[in-house]
């Protein structure tokens, strides 16, 4: 018995137990028939019936008598002689049964008649199979014929479909030209408008200066579904376009119909577990899908521009979590001696997220088309991250990927604990003014307004901090949906303003990081990133051009990106990096002077990573600090505001007392 078995039995027993249940009262029925009918039965048996056969002029002559047993020989009688040419009644309707007539009989000849006695309720007897061998090919024939008539439709048909497709791809391509023109023309006025915007900004802050101011059970069930969904006319249909498509591609001139940027391509393949697949995948060509697929087993039958081919087919932004592991794994491959399409391509196998299933195949996709692992990672730069895109090209010219790698594992474990420390520190504070607003909140709806009655019998005049308080009951309990609803769009129209409005992120990053504790924590976090990031690629020999555009890249903050927009012009100018951060008040003195001294001895790279070291200590310091120092200040202001509150309630009641 299989495991499958076992795990049915009990289903089994329930079944049979259901149906013996719905049985139960038919069976009980036919009992209590069975003991009323055993009178008739023993008045029966009181007769015998005398059955004779025999020929008469040529005919079959049946004779049937019904005698009595010799217990009642006084009831004897006889039945008529009955032929079988007489007349039958069957449901109502009369059959007439013709006779039989015998053959002359011959003397020393012996004669056998079977009398074939047939019931109303016996099945029809079905024709035998056709044996003939003449007319088997001939069906055969003409069902072959048939199915290659159907076979030449489906083929004229997928033929017409792939010179749809053709011309659809030559739209797209002008299309695709056309907008391509539009964008850049878009990004060339952008560019000249911030160029404009940032001018005009520096003339403020000189004018400003000069005025001094983040195989199972169920696997059967499920072939067991795809057998019922089965369509052979669909198989044939599959076969069709496949026939077509390889027709298609056997010319070696499609080869050449290539876009100039990735299209997202719809396809219906089996793959090599023999399962049919239906995915989508970003191309350059129909061609590429089709050489890709074929190359890692499938059997491709259709393959389709998907109609968001416009659309980026992965558009996410990876965790980077999820990044520091896929690269630890990405570099011990390579260190085993795995090539590193076959590297990316485990990885991919490893990924349990769809969207990163996807990147890691579009990745190796584009590898086993012979580009190299930057150009890759470029191609979905929604995904990885532009630091990381620019040291494995320089990695990639140096030879030392491996190394890289792991110099990226580390920055990026490191840069996850900072903003693991910023959240932790943030929380505690965070839920305990939620808690504190929550809790005042319900004391000033619900436990003030049961002493305002009490108040109201008082003749006495109530002190002005209960006055106060009550009146702040009042207007919460009037207007706190309105409160709500007005502190909600606030808070949209900030983020809307802060995320769109350059000025007026630079504007609140400046208030907050001129704040006394706050501040501090900012800074010291940027400039750990800051000179992290510049020691990194400095130290991987990156193009200081290149450089200073990620660098302007990897922040947020518009006062670091003006800081890193100077430094360009510099550069531009011949000048030297430092002059940029001379005297600016969010970049600290010692970050300045070891940027200094690492120009003049030409160790930029490890200068900043002291820096680095550093500010990453005193920004883990100055957390810690704060941690302590939340705690007893967020409890002490909650307590003089529930205090304060009680207060209020209870001074009252004491001048009732003494009024008493």
């Amino acid at each position: 018995m299989s495991v499958v078995d076992i795990l049915l039995l009990p289903f089994v027993f329930i079944y049979k137990g259901f149906v013996t249940v719905l049985l139960l009262p038919y069976y009980l029925v036919k009992g209590v028939m069975g003991v009323g009918g055993s009178s008739s039965a023993q008045k029966e048996a009181k007769f015998k019936i005398d059955t004779k056969t025999e020929i008469k002029d040529g005919k079959l002559v049946k004779t049937v008598k019904q005698v009595h047993n010799p217990e009642n020989a006084a009831l004897l009688t006889a039945k008529k002689q009955e032929t079988v040419s007489s007349a039958k009644e069957f449901n109502g309707v009369e059959q007439q049964i013709k006779p039989v007539v015998m053959p002359e009989i011959k003397q020393g000849e012996e004669i056998k008649v079977i009398n074939q006695v047939r019931s109303a309720y016996s099945k029809p007897v079905t024709p035998p199979k056709e044996t003939d061998p003449v007319k088997i090919a001939a069906v055969k024939k003409e069902k072959t014929l048939k199915q290659q008539k159907e076979f030449e439709r489906l083929v004229a048909k997928a033929r017409e479909e792939e010179a749809k497709r053709a011309r659809e791809m030559e739209a797209i391509r002008a299309e695709r030209e056309k907008k391509e023109q539009e964008r850049k023309a878009k990004e060339l006025e952008k560019a000249k408008r911030e160029q404009i915007e940032e001018e005009e900004y520096e003339k403020r802050i000189q004018e400003r200066i000069k005025n001094g101011e983040p195989v199972t059970f169920g696997d059967k069930i499920t072939a067991f579904f795809k057998k019922l969904n089965h369509n052979p006319k669909e198989e044939l249909e599959l076969e069709a376009k496949k026939t077509v498509l390889d027709e298609q591609f056997k010319d070696k001139k499609n080869a050449a119909n290539r876009m100039d940027k990735a299209l997202v391509f719809d396809y219906i393949a089996r793959n090599p577990k023999g399962q049919l697949e239906k995915s989508s995948i970003e191309a350059l060509s129909r061609v590429d899908v089709h050489s890709f697929l074929e190359a890692e087993g499938y059997e491709v039958y259709d393959i389709t521009i998907a109609k968001s081919s416009n659309v980026n087919l992965i558009a996410f932004k990876m965790k980077k979590s999820k990044l520091i592991f896929y690269l630890s794994q990405l570099s011990a491959y390579l260190k085993s001696g795995i090539a590193l399409a076959e590297a990316v391509k485990i990885i991919e196998n490893q990924a349990k997220n769809t969207n990163e299933k996807k990147a890691w195949r579009a990745v190796y996709y584009d590898l086993s088309m012979g580009d190299v692992l930057s150009s890759a990672l470029e191609k979905r730069k929604e995904v990885f991250p532009k630091l990381l895109i620019n040291m494995i090209k320089t990695a990639e010219m140096t030879g030392n990927l491996t190394e890289t790698l792991d110099d990226m594992v580390e920055y990026y474990t490191e840069s996850e604990q900072t903003k693991k420390q910023m959240k932790s520190a943030m929380m505690y504070p965070t839920v305990v003014t939620l808690f504190a607003v929550a809790v005042v909140t319900f004391i000033l709806m619900w436990v003030v307004p049961q002493f305002v009655a009490i108040y109201a019998d008082m003749d006495s005049e109530l002190p002005t901090i209960t006055k106060i308080v009550i009146a702040i009951s009042d207007f919460i309990k009037s207007y706190l949906i309105i409160i709500i609803v007005i502190f909600i769009v606030l808070v949209l129209i900030l983020s809307y303003m802060y995320k769109n409005v350059k000025s007026f992120r630079r504007s609140l990053q400046q208030f907050a990081m001129n704040l006394p504790v706050f501040g501090n924590i900012i800074i010291y976090n940027e400039v750990t990133v800051f000179t992290k990031t510049f020691a990194n690629l400095i130290n991987h020999n990156v193009f200081i051009t290149d450089t200073i555009d990620v660098l302007s890249k990897i922040t947020d903050n518009e006062i670091y990106k003006r800081l890193i927009f100077e430094t360009s012009r510099n550069l531009t100018k011949g000048e030297s990096i430092s002059k940029a951060f001379e005297g600016h008040w969010a970049f600290p003195d010692i970050a300045y002077q070891m940027l200094i001294t690492g120009e003049k001895t030409g160790r930029l790279g490890p200068m900043m990573e002291k820096v680095s070291d550093y500010y990453q200590e005193q920004h883990r310091n100055i957390i810690n600090q704060m941690k302590s120092l939340i705690e007893p200040a967020l409890i002490v202001s909650l307590a003089l505001i529930v205090g304060g509150i009680l207060l209020s309630v209870i001074i009252p009641m004491f001048a009732m007392y003494d009024n008493l």
